[in-house]
């Protein structure tokens, strides 16, 4: 795919799309030396997809995208941690687009922001590939009222994750929070939304860079012909 489905992000989230799965508390395996211990939440019919790379557990929803209402606010867990681990298009979840200058990410302005950014800012949209960057620059409204941020980014790493934080006591949702993968709370959270950090950002022209994709594909063709 090369554009958005139903014009529609791929990561959004669908109101036919509810969350599922009981939540409970998970233990530690006990020893010969000490019982098993809380070590945070986990689903009562948990699988390995329930988790991400790094075991912290994604907040469970129903796969149906294209059902109901776009939530255009909200991202599906498991299609942004997609998008976000296997740096995926936003837009279409195939590949994004790439340039000897690194890939690009489009993103809307920060309010109050350093001059700098978002070189080394911690970042929650995935990476995009060009014909989605043009629809997503005419369509959404946060956007065109924060205006648009363009970059190359040569470098991004995975940060960590955002989500509902659950008491230590029991599956009751507390606050939403970023955490980082070093966090020791990690195991108390049900993540919705990955973090990546953007590293060697070239701000660029979307225009410019459309001209230049049409320009290299005129020359292919005619390369071919």
């Amino acid at each position: 795919m090369t554009t958005m489905r139903l014009g529609v992000p791929a990561v959004t989230l669908w109101s036919g799309e509810p969350r599922t799965g009981e939540l409970v508390l998970r233990r530690s395996e006990p020893d010969a030396f000490r019982p098993g211990r809380v070590v945070g939440i986990g689903y009562a019919d948990e699988n390995a997809a329930d988790r991400d790379e790094m075991g912290v557990l994604i907040l469970r929803h129903h796969q149906a995208p294209g059902t109901g209402t776009a939530r255009l606010k909200l991202v599906h867990p498991a299609r942004h941690h997609r998008s976000m681990a296997g740096e995926l298009c936003q837009g279409c979840g195939g590949e994004p687009d790439r340039t000897a200058a690194g890939t690009l990410w489009l993103m809307p302005r920060e309010e109050g922001a350093p001059t700098r950014w978002p070189e080394g800012a911690v970042v929650e949209h995935p990476p995009i590939c060009l014909p989605c960057a043009l629809r997503s620059r005419a369509a959404c409204p946060e956007g065109r009222r924060c205006g648009w941020a363009a970059v190359r980014v040569g470098d991004s790493d995975l940060w960590g994750v955002a989500g509902p934080v659950y008491d230590g006591g029991r599956p009751q949702e507390i606050a939403h929070d970023r955490l980082s993968y070093d966090n020791p709370r990690l195991g108390w959270i049900a993540a919705s939304r990955w973090l990546r950090t953007l590293w060697d950002c070239t701000p660029v022209d979307l225009d410019d860079e459309a001209r230049r994709a049409a320009a290299a594909g005129r020359n292919e063709r005619a390369a071919v012909r």
